[in-house]
């Protein structure tokens, strides 16, 4: 008797999941979103009905094959969200073989000129997320983990080369993360209101030739109190905000403990691997023409105050 009233129960659920109006809205959303497709990638589509404390939704992503081209991509990004018409099915994103995207745009925020702009970006980077704010500000976010940085400077030349998107939304906000995915444990941020600038990109590259060089030391060897401790760790912050760019700097030397700071602080700032390499990177900022702001040691050294 309970197999059989269980039975009947899973008929009866399938059969009010199946007049649902979501899922019943579903399948032509997809067929008219891959119609503008056209063979260029795959549409898929997640459906969730009204339910107690759930907000109902059906939404479609579209994953563009790899190889696709700027124009055609452009083409897809005019007219797919659009494309559902009056259903109730939107299209949440639009992705590339290599996985980036834009998400939650609506089909005003998709001129022709703008989907050009678009498309082009998308494709400069892996990983790289662009999204429309209710203001109509282009929000761009990337990441890179592997390298050295110079794949840093890489991600500021694909930002510069993508300007076209700031003359086509007025304001793109980037936000930037590069980081190595071993030791030495590198990275740099970069929050920008605007294109970057590419003075950033010729830093970088004179970080990763700083690194490459030896100068920085390697392992975790320590010497002499870590007067030549190797430095495991450079991390870049950038900030650039209504035009002017600071930029800070963090070391992490291996082994230097809170007792050697507070015993022989002004020695280390003064005399250590790492005082020597802040001075390096300063230099390297005033040459580029991006000067850096502050260079700090294990959190606790100011490396470039006047002794």
């Amino acid at each position: 008797m309970t197999v059989v009233t269980t039975g009947l129960l899973l008929v009866i659920v399938a059969i009010v999941l199946a007049c649902t109006p979501l899922t019943r809205a579903a399948p032509g959303a997809v067929s008219r979103v891959e119609d503008v497709v056209d063979g260029s990638g795959d549409v898929s589509v997640y459906v969730v009905e009204r339910n107690i404390n759930v907000t109902p939704r059906c939404t479609l992503r579209v994953r563009m094959n790899d190889g696709v081209a700027d124009d055609e991509l452009a083409r897809v990004l005019e007219s797919v969200w659009a494309a559902p018409g009056d259903s109730p099915c939107v299209v949440k994103s639009v992705e590339t073989a290599s996985r980036s995207s834009i998400i939650d745009a609506a089909a005003a925020d998709m001129t022709p000129s703008r989907a050009d702009a678009v498309a082009e970006a998308l494709l400069r980077f892996d990983l790289a997320t662009l999204s429309v704010s209710d203001d109509g500000t282009l929000n761009a976010d990337a990441f890179v983990r592997t390298g050295d940085f110079s794949n840093a400077a890489e991600l500021v030349r694909a930002a510069v080369a993508s300007s076209p998107l700031e003359e086509e939304f007025g304001r793109v906000d980037w936000s930037m993360r590069w980081s190595a995915d071993s030791g030495p444990y590198d990275d740099a941020t970069i929050s920008s209101d605007a294109t970057p600038d590419l003075r950033l990109a010729d830093l970088f590259d004179g970080l990763a030739e700083l690194r490459a060089s030896g100068a920085l030391g390697a392992g975790y060897g320590l010497d002499d109190a870590a007067l030549d401790a190797p430095i495991i760790a450079v991390r870049v912050n950038t900030i650039a905000e209504s035009g002017a760019t600071a930029v800070s700097v963090r070391l992490t030397v291996a082994g230097w403990d809170a007792e050697d700071l507070a015993a022989r602080g002004a020695e280390l700032a003064a005399s250590s691997r790492a005082a020597e390499a802040a001075r390096t990177i300063a230099a390297l900022g005033e040459g580029v023409g991006i000067p850096v702001g502050t260079i700090t040691a294990n959190g606790t050294i100011d490396l470039l105050a006047t002794p």
